[in-house]
Protein backbone atom coordinates (compact mmCIF):
# COMPACT_ATOMS: atom_id res chain seq x y z
CA UNK A 1 0.00 0.00 0.00
CA UNK A 2 1.45 3.46 -1.05
CA UNK A 3 -0.25 5.47 1.85
CA UNK A 4 1.34 6.02 5.03
CA UNK A 5 0.61 4.59 8.43
CA UNK A 6 -1.53 7.09 11.01
CA UNK A 7 -1.07 7.21 14.38
CA UNK A 8 -3.43 10.30 16.28
CA UNK A 9 -5.78 10.62 19.04
CA UNK A 10 -7.86 8.40 17.17
CA UNK A 11 -5.93 5.44 18.13
CA UNK A 12 -3.36 3.21 15.93
CA UNK A 13 -3.49 2.77 12.19
CA UNK A 14 -3.57 -0.78 12.96
CA UNK A 15 -3.21 -3.22 15.87
CA UNK A 16 -2.87 -6.73 16.42
CA UNK A 17 -3.84 -8.90 19.30
CA UNK A 18 -4.43 -5.11 20.90
CA UNK A 19 -1.01 -4.34 20.22
CA UNK A 20 0.55 -1.54 17.83
CA UNK A 21 1.20 -2.61 14.21
CA UNK A 22 2.08 -1.06 11.40
CA UNK A 23 -0.78 -1.32 7.97
CA UNK A 24 2.04 -3.62 6.32
CA UNK A 25 2.22 -5.93 9.25
CA UNK A 26 -1.44 -6.49 9.72
CA UNK A 27 -2.38 -7.09 6.53
CA UNK A 28 0.32 -9.88 5.97
CA UNK A 29 -1.42 -11.00 9.27
CA UNK A 30 -5.07 -10.52 8.08
CA UNK A 31 -3.91 -12.68 5.02
CA UNK A 32 -1.92 -15.14 7.42
CA UNK A 33 -5.66 -16.13 8.98
CA UNK A 34 -7.92 -16.13 5.82
CA UNK A 35 -5.74 -18.45 3.91
CA UNK A 36 -5.71 -21.30 6.16
CA UNK A 37 -9.36 -20.78 7.01
CA UNK A 38 -12.00 -22.94 6.89
CA UNK A 39 -14.58 -20.69 6.47
CA UNK A 40 -14.50 -17.34 6.15
CA UNK A 41 -18.10 -14.87 6.88
CA UNK A 42 -17.88 -11.66 5.77
CA UNK A 43 -20.51 -9.47 7.57
CA UNK A 44 -21.20 -5.99 8.35
CA UNK A 45 -21.35 -4.00 5.27
CA UNK A 46 -24.55 -1.78 6.24
CA UNK A 47 -22.10 0.74 7.54
CA UNK A 48 -19.96 0.86 4.38
CA UNK A 49 -20.34 2.67 1.26
CA UNK A 50 -20.92 0.69 -2.22
CA UNK A 51 -17.84 0.76 -3.25
CA UNK A 52 -16.40 -0.55 -0.01
CA UNK A 53 -19.49 -3.07 -0.41
CA UNK A 54 -17.93 -4.32 -3.95
CA UNK A 55 -14.72 -4.61 -2.70
CA UNK A 56 -15.47 -6.84 0.33
CA UNK A 57 -17.34 -8.89 -1.92
CA UNK A 58 -14.15 -9.56 -3.98
CA UNK A 59 -12.75 -10.60 -0.72
CA UNK A 60 -15.09 -12.71 0.21
CA UNK A 61 -15.07 -14.27 -3.52
CA UNK A 62 -11.33 -14.78 -3.46
CA UNK A 63 -11.46 -16.91 -0.03
CA UNK A 64 -14.55 -18.79 -1.11
CA UNK A 65 -16.39 -17.31 2.22
CA UNK A 66 -19.94 -16.79 3.02
CA UNK A 67 -21.31 -13.34 3.31
CA UNK A 68 -24.09 -11.48 5.19
CA UNK A 69 -24.58 -8.22 5.91
CA UNK A 70 -26.66 -8.71 9.04
CA UNK A 71 -29.80 -7.41 7.84
CA UNK A 72 -33.02 -8.89 10.31
CA UNK A 73 -35.24 -9.71 7.37
CA UNK A 74 -32.69 -12.81 6.19
CA UNK A 75 -32.44 -13.69 9.77
CA UNK A 76 -35.71 -16.16 9.89
CA UNK A 77 -36.86 -18.79 7.19
CA UNK A 78 -39.57 -16.63 5.70
CA UNK A 79 -36.92 -14.12 3.98
CA UNK A 80 -37.65 -16.32 0.57
CA UNK A 81 -42.08 -14.40 1.21
CA UNK A 82 -40.56 -11.30 1.90
CA UNK A 83 -38.42 -10.72 -1.18
CA UNK A 84 -41.05 -12.15 -3.53
CA UNK A 85 -43.71 -10.08 -2.19
CA UNK A 86 -41.19 -6.83 -2.23
CA UNK A 87 -40.90 -4.25 -0.69
CA UNK A 88 -42.19 -0.38 -0.61
CA UNK A 89 -40.12 1.23 1.45
CA UNK A 90 -38.35 5.01 2.29
CA UNK A 91 -36.51 6.82 5.07
CA UNK A 92 -37.64 8.97 8.51
CA UNK A 93 -36.74 11.76 6.26
CA UNK A 94 -39.84 10.95 3.40
CA UNK A 95 -41.98 10.07 6.46
CA UNK A 96 -42.10 13.71 7.93
CA UNK A 97 -42.35 14.97 4.62
CA UNK A 98 -45.20 13.30 3.13
CA UNK A 99 -46.94 11.11 5.41
CA UNK A 100 -50.31 12.48 6.96
CA UNK A 101 -51.00 9.34 8.84
CA UNK A 102 -48.12 7.32 10.52
CA UNK A 103 -48.77 4.08 11.67
CA UNK A 104 -46.39 2.47 14.49
CA UNK A 105 -46.32 -1.04 14.00
CA UNK A 106 -45.49 -2.87 16.58
CA UNK A 107 -42.56 -0.17 17.68
CA UNK A 108 -41.47 0.92 20.47
CA UNK A 109 -41.24 4.44 21.00
CA UNK A 110 -38.50 4.12 23.29
CA UNK A 111 -36.29 2.32 20.31
CA UNK A 112 -36.72 5.24 18.22
CA UNK A 113 -34.10 7.91 18.48
CA UNK A 114 -34.82 10.75 20.65
CA UNK A 115 -35.41 13.21 18.04
CA UNK A 116 -37.80 10.94 15.94
CA UNK A 117 -40.78 12.39 17.91
CA UNK A 118 -40.29 16.19 17.55
CA UNK A 119 -38.98 16.40 14.39
CA UNK A 120 -40.70 13.69 12.23
CA UNK A 121 -44.00 12.78 14.51
CA UNK A 122 -44.84 16.12 15.81
CA UNK A 123 -43.61 18.19 12.96
CA UNK A 124 -46.42 20.21 10.98
CA UNK A 125 -47.11 19.04 7.52
CA UNK A 126 -46.38 21.36 4.69
CA UNK A 127 -49.80 23.32 4.92
CA UNK A 128 -49.19 23.40 8.69
CA UNK A 129 -51.88 20.90 9.47
CA UNK A 130 -50.63 17.87 11.59
CA UNK A 131 -50.45 14.41 10.80
CA UNK A 132 -52.56 11.81 12.68
CA UNK A 133 -50.20 8.97 14.82
CA UNK A 134 -51.73 5.38 15.88
CA UNK A 135 -50.41 3.39 17.90
CA UNK A 136 -50.25 -0.05 17.12
CA UNK A 137 -49.25 -3.00 19.60
CA UNK A 138 -48.14 -2.87 23.19
CA UNK A 139 -46.27 0.53 23.47
CA UNK A 140 -48.48 3.54 23.40
CA UNK A 141 -46.88 6.66 21.39
CA UNK A 142 -46.43 10.37 23.34
CA UNK A 143 -49.22 12.54 21.48
CA UNK A 144 -50.78 9.33 19.24
CA UNK A 145 -53.93 7.15 19.12
CA UNK A 146 -52.68 3.69 21.19
CA UNK A 147 -54.62 0.57 20.06
CA UNK A 148 -53.14 -1.91 22.54
CA UNK A 149 -52.54 -5.35 20.75
CA UNK A 150 -50.36 -8.07 22.29
CA UNK A 151 -47.34 -8.69 20.47
CA UNK A 152 -48.10 -12.41 19.10
CA UNK A 153 -50.97 -10.47 16.74
CA UNK A 154 -48.20 -8.96 14.32
CA UNK A 155 -48.93 -11.26 11.89
CA UNK A 156 -52.57 -11.86 12.45
CA UNK A 157 -53.29 -8.01 12.55
CA UNK A 158 -51.61 -7.34 9.25
CA UNK A 159 -53.25 -9.77 7.46
CA UNK A 160 -56.87 -9.22 8.84
CA UNK A 161 -56.42 -5.85 7.40
CA UNK A 162 -55.11 -6.38 3.96
CA UNK A 163 -58.19 -8.74 3.86
CA UNK A 164 -60.22 -6.14 4.97
CA UNK A 165 -58.80 -3.52 2.09
CA UNK A 166 -59.67 -6.05 -0.39
CA UNK A 167 -63.12 -5.80 0.96
CA UNK A 168 -63.33 -9.79 2.41
CA UNK A 169 -65.40 -9.60 5.59
CA UNK A 170 -64.38 -9.00 9.18
CA UNK A 171 -64.96 -12.25 11.57
CA UNK A 172 -67.19 -11.90 14.31
CA UNK A 173 -68.11 -13.41 17.83
CA UNK A 174 -64.75 -15.17 18.41
CA UNK A 175 -63.45 -13.70 21.62
CA UNK A 176 -59.42 -14.51 20.26
CA UNK A 177 -60.11 -12.10 17.36
CA UNK A 178 -62.47 -9.86 18.14
CA UNK A 179 -59.91 -7.14 19.88
CA UNK A 180 -57.64 -7.81 16.71
CA UNK A 181 -60.88 -6.94 14.60
CA UNK A 182 -61.64 -3.81 16.10
CA UNK A 183 -58.12 -2.39 15.57
CA UNK A 184 -58.34 -3.47 12.37
CA UNK A 185 -61.93 -1.12 11.39
CA UNK A 186 -60.29 1.69 13.27
CA UNK A 187 -56.84 1.65 11.44
CA UNK A 188 -58.99 0.63 7.46
CA UNK A 189 -61.05 4.04 8.49
CA UNK A 190 -58.06 5.98 8.85
CA UNK A 191 -56.41 4.73 6.15
CA UNK A 192 -59.01 5.54 3.70
CA UNK A 193 -59.06 8.84 5.38
CA UNK A 194 -55.25 9.43 4.66
CA UNK A 195 -53.66 10.67 1.84
CA UNK A 196 -50.13 9.09 2.35
CA UNK A 197 -49.66 6.34 4.84
CA UNK A 198 -46.11 5.78 6.32
CA UNK A 199 -46.19 2.86 8.56
CA UNK A 200 -43.19 2.65 11.13
CA UNK A 201 -42.32 -0.93 11.52
CA UNK A 202 -40.97 -2.11 14.80
CA UNK A 203 -39.78 -5.33 16.33
CA UNK A 204 -41.73 -5.29 19.53
CA UNK A 205 -44.00 -8.52 18.20
CA UNK A 206 -43.63 -12.24 18.60
CA UNK A 207 -42.68 -13.74 14.63
CA UNK A 208 -40.03 -16.78 14.86
CA UNK A 209 -40.75 -17.46 11.09
CA UNK A 210 -40.68 -13.85 10.18
CA UNK A 211 -43.72 -13.62 8.72
CA UNK A 212 -44.58 -9.66 9.84
CA UNK A 213 -42.34 -7.81 7.18
CA UNK A 214 -44.13 -10.51 4.66
CA UNK A 215 -47.95 -9.33 5.88
CA UNK A 216 -46.46 -5.91 5.93
CA UNK A 217 -45.42 -5.64 2.43
CA UNK A 218 -48.45 -7.40 1.25
CA UNK A 219 -50.73 -4.22 2.99
CA UNK A 220 -48.62 -1.46 1.59
CA UNK A 221 -48.73 -2.89 -1.36
CA UNK A 222 -52.49 -3.37 -1.49
CA UNK A 223 -52.71 0.53 -0.04
CA UNK A 224 -50.55 1.78 -2.65
CA UNK A 225 -53.78 0.76 -5.24
CA UNK A 226 -55.77 3.92 -4.05
CA UNK A 227 -53.18 6.49 -1.97
CA UNK A 228 -49.06 6.46 -1.54
CA UNK A 229 -48.34 4.60 0.78
CA UNK A 230 -44.58 3.23 2.50
CA UNK A 231 -43.19 1.36 5.26
CA UNK A 232 -39.88 2.41 7.35
CA UNK A 233 -38.52 -0.36 8.52
CA UNK A 234 -36.69 0.25 12.06
CA UNK A 235 -34.77 -2.84 12.18
CA UNK A 236 -32.89 -1.51 9.08
CA UNK A 237 -31.74 1.49 11.23
CA UNK A 238 -27.80 1.76 10.67
CA UNK A 239 -25.58 0.03 13.68
CA UNK A 240 -22.60 2.54 12.70
CA UNK A 241 -22.27 5.65 11.01
CA UNK A 242 -23.73 5.34 7.55
CA UNK A 243 -27.24 4.01 6.74
CA UNK A 244 -26.45 1.69 3.90
CA UNK A 245 -28.57 -1.18 4.56
CA UNK A 246 -30.15 -0.66 1.25
CA UNK A 247 -26.63 -0.15 -0.63
CA UNK A 248 -25.98 -3.72 0.94
CA UNK A 249 -29.16 -5.35 -0.47
CA UNK A 250 -28.42 -3.98 -3.50
CA UNK A 251 -25.41 -4.90 -4.29
CA UNK A 252 -25.37 -8.83 -2.70
CA UNK A 253 -28.57 -8.97 -4.55
CA UNK A 254 -27.20 -7.86 -7.61
CA UNK A 255 -24.14 -10.40 -7.62
CA UNK A 256 -25.55 -13.18 -5.83
CA UNK A 257 -29.22 -13.16 -6.20
CA UNK A 258 -30.23 -12.51 -2.36
CA UNK A 259 -30.04 -9.49 -0.29
CA UNK A 260 -27.71 -11.60 2.42
CA UNK A 261 -27.19 -15.21 4.23
CA UNK A 262 -24.99 -16.38 1.06
CA UNK A 263 -22.99 -19.47 2.46
CA UNK A 264 -20.73 -18.93 -0.61
CA UNK A 265 -20.06 -15.58 -2.38
CA UNK A 266 -20.09 -16.95 -6.06
CA UNK A 267 -21.18 -14.58 -9.08
CA UNK A 268 -21.73 -17.99 -10.92
CA UNK A 269 -25.00 -18.86 -8.42
CA UNK A 270 -24.73 -17.56 -4.68
CA UNK A 271 -26.23 -20.16 -2.14
CA UNK A 272 -28.94 -18.02 -0.29
CA UNK A 273 -30.24 -19.85 2.99
CA UNK A 274 -31.79 -17.67 4.94
CA UNK A 275 -31.95 -18.02 8.64
CA UNK A 276 -29.01 -20.67 8.59
CA UNK A 277 -26.44 -18.39 6.99
CA UNK A 278 -27.46 -15.08 8.90
CA UNK A 279 -24.16 -13.54 10.27
CA UNK A 280 -25.24 -14.57 14.29
CA UNK A 281 -26.54 -18.11 13.73
CA UNK A 282 -23.64 -19.23 12.16
CA UNK A 283 -21.21 -18.09 14.47
CA UNK A 284 -23.41 -18.98 17.15
CA UNK A 285 -22.90 -22.90 15.51
CA UNK A 286 -19.11 -22.84 15.17
CA UNK A 287 -19.70 -22.63 11.48
CA UNK A 288 -17.09 -20.41 10.82
CA UNK A 289 -13.33 -20.03 12.23
CA UNK A 290 -12.59 -16.49 10.77
CA UNK A 291 -14.89 -13.14 10.82
CA UNK A 292 -13.90 -10.22 8.35
CA UNK A 293 -16.03 -7.08 9.89
CA UNK A 294 -16.46 -4.26 7.31
CA UNK A 295 -17.89 -1.27 9.67
CA UNK A 296 -19.29 -1.36 12.86
CA UNK A 297 -21.95 -4.71 13.46
CA UNK A 298 -24.84 -4.66 15.06
CA UNK A 299 -24.89 -5.88 19.03
CA UNK A 300 -26.39 -9.44 18.08
CA UNK A 301 -23.21 -10.13 15.79
CA UNK A 302 -21.04 -8.61 18.35
CA UNK A 303 -22.54 -10.59 21.27
CA UNK A 304 -21.95 -13.70 18.47
CA UNK A 305 -18.66 -13.22 18.15
CA UNK A 306 -18.03 -12.53 22.26
CA UNK A 307 -19.42 -15.52 23.07
CA UNK A 308 -16.66 -17.81 20.80
CA UNK A 309 -13.75 -19.35 22.49
CA UNK A 310 -10.13 -18.83 20.79
CA UNK A 311 -11.04 -21.15 17.66
CA UNK A 312 -12.48 -17.49 15.74
CA UNK A 313 -10.55 -14.92 14.72
CA UNK A 314 -11.79 -11.73 13.60
CA UNK A 315 -10.62 -9.22 11.46
CA UNK A 316 -12.05 -5.64 11.53
CA UNK A 317 -11.91 -3.20 9.01
CA UNK A 318 -13.70 0.31 9.99
CA UNK A 319 -13.03 4.03 10.65
CA UNK A 320 -13.90 3.80 14.71
CA UNK A 321 -12.02 5.90 16.54
CA UNK A 322 -13.03 3.90 19.76
CA UNK A 323 -11.62 0.50 20.56
CA UNK A 324 -13.11 -2.44 18.90
CA UNK A 325 -14.67 -5.33 21.14
CA UNK A 326 -12.26 -7.76 22.06
CA UNK A 327 -12.36 -11.29 21.25
CA UNK A 328 -10.99 -14.89 22.45
CA UNK A 329 -8.84 -15.53 19.22
CA UNK A 330 -6.30 -13.75 17.03
CA UNK A 331 -7.74 -10.11 15.55
CA UNK A 332 -6.30 -7.75 13.79
CA UNK A 333 -7.89 -4.08 13.62
CA UNK A 334 -7.01 -2.15 10.11
CA UNK A 335 -8.28 1.27 10.80
CA UNK A 336 -9.10 3.59 8.15
CA UNK A 337 -10.18 7.05 7.23
CA UNK A 338 -13.81 8.56 7.49
CA UNK A 339 -15.89 6.96 4.93
CA UNK A 340 -16.17 8.75 1.03
CA UNK A 341 -18.10 7.59 -1.38
CA UNK A 342 -21.90 6.67 -2.56
CA UNK A 343 -24.57 5.14 -0.58
CA UNK A 344 -28.02 3.84 -1.46
CA UNK A 345 -31.21 5.65 0.46
CA UNK A 346 -33.76 3.54 1.69
CA UNK A 347 -35.71 4.97 -1.50
CA UNK A 348 -33.23 4.15 -3.89
CA UNK A 349 -31.35 7.54 -4.81
CA UNK A 350 -27.78 7.52 -4.08
CA UNK A 351 -26.33 10.06 -2.11
CA UNK A 352 -22.63 10.64 -2.21
CA UNK A 353 -20.80 10.96 1.15
CA UNK A 354 -17.70 13.30 1.84
CA UNK A 355 -15.07 12.68 4.79
CA UNK A 356 -14.76 16.35 5.46
CA UNK A 357 -12.51 15.03 8.54
CA UNK A 358 -10.65 12.83 7.03
CA UNK A 359 -6.82 13.69 7.67
CA UNK A 360 -5.35 12.02 4.11
CA UNK A 361 -2.59 10.04 5.83
CA UNK A 362 -4.90 6.46 6.30
CA UNK A 363 -5.85 4.39 3.88
CA UNK A 364 -10.00 4.25 2.97
CA UNK A 365 -12.03 1.16 3.43
CA UNK A 366 -11.81 0.33 -0.49
CA UNK A 367 -8.00 0.33 -0.61
CA UNK A 368 -7.42 -1.83 2.81
CA UNK A 369 -9.95 -4.60 1.30
CA UNK A 370 -8.24 -4.21 -2.26
CA UNK A 371 -4.82 -4.48 -0.96
CA UNK A 372 -6.17 -7.84 0.70
CA UNK A 373 -8.05 -8.83 -2.23
CA UNK A 374 -4.74 -8.80 -4.17
CA UNK A 375 -2.52 -11.05 -1.51
CA UNK A 376 -5.40 -13.66 -1.38
CA UNK A 377 -4.75 -13.30 -5.30
CA UNK A 378 -1.16 -13.42 -5.36
CA UNK A 379 -0.81 -9.98 -7.22
CA UNK A 380 1.61 -7.95 -7.17
CA UNK A 381 1.05 -4.67 -4.75
CA UNK A 382 1.83 -1.15 -5.32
Amino acid sequence: MSRRDRSSAAGPAACIDGATASVEAALAQATALITPARRLLVTGLADATLETIQAACDVAEAAGGAIDAAAAEVASPAAPLVARAGSITADLAELRGRADLVILWFADPDALDPSVAADVLAAPLADGSRREVIAVGPDPAVGGRHLPLPGEAAVDAARLLHASLLGHRMPSGNPSTDVVAEACRELEAAIREAGCVGIVVGSSCTDPLGLANWAINLLVRTINHERPAFSVPLAASPHGRLDNAAGAAAVLTWRYGATGAISRADRLGGDFRPAECSAAAMINRGEVDLVLAVGRLPAEVEAAIASRAADLAVIRVDDRSDEPPGCAGPCVHLRCEPPAGTILRADGRERAIVAADADGGAASMSDVLESLRDRLRGEPRS
